[in-house]
């Protein structure tokens, strides 16, 4: 049975600042998300999402606190977040030659579709799949890249 809260419009909570998962995760302060087609597939319950789940996956933002084997941001870094969360770096999909790690059948979650995203004040992100944002570059620009960027 699909939930009653699929194929729904988006709701505003106040819902806690989240804790890290793990020692790769950054908390990101969210400048800037948007909505993708996946934000859509998601709603109509395409994805396999258990609810709730914040949604987008597109996110950018200030880092407020990073894990402690995060060594390639510090506090106040702007990163672009990446959708998969702590891949295994040993599965077939991790070690191919073209780097297919989102495919990890591994992973914690992803962004936006099985872990909350970026439709929020602050969100968790992996690190190590997130990456620096030029100081020449707004929020804005670079949000939508997450996803459609990346695609092209």
């Amino acid at each position: 049975m699909i939930s009653q809260w699929f194929n729904k419009s988006y709701k505003i909570h106040e819902i806690p600042t989240p804790e890290s998962r793990g020692p790769h995760d950054i908390l990101l302060k969210v400048a800037v998300n948007s909505l993708c087609h996946t934000d859509g597939v998601v709603s109509a319950s395409i994805m396999g999402t258990k609810l709730p789940c914040i949604g987008s996956h597109e996110g950018a933002g200030t880092v407020v606190r990073l894990g402690s084997s995060v060594t390639a941001f510090k506090t106040g870094d702007r990163p672009l977040a990446g959708l998969p969360q702590n891949r295994c770096d040993h599965c077939p999909d991790c070690l191919r030659d073209e780097k297919y790690q989102q495919y990890c059948p591994n992973l914690a979650g992803q962004v936006g579709i099985t872990l909350d995203g970026a439709f929020a004040e602050h969100m968790i992100v992996d690190g190590c799949e997130s990456s620096r944002i030029p100081d020449e570059v707004s929020f804005e620009k670079v949000a939508p890249l997450a996803c459609a960027g990346c695609t092209v």
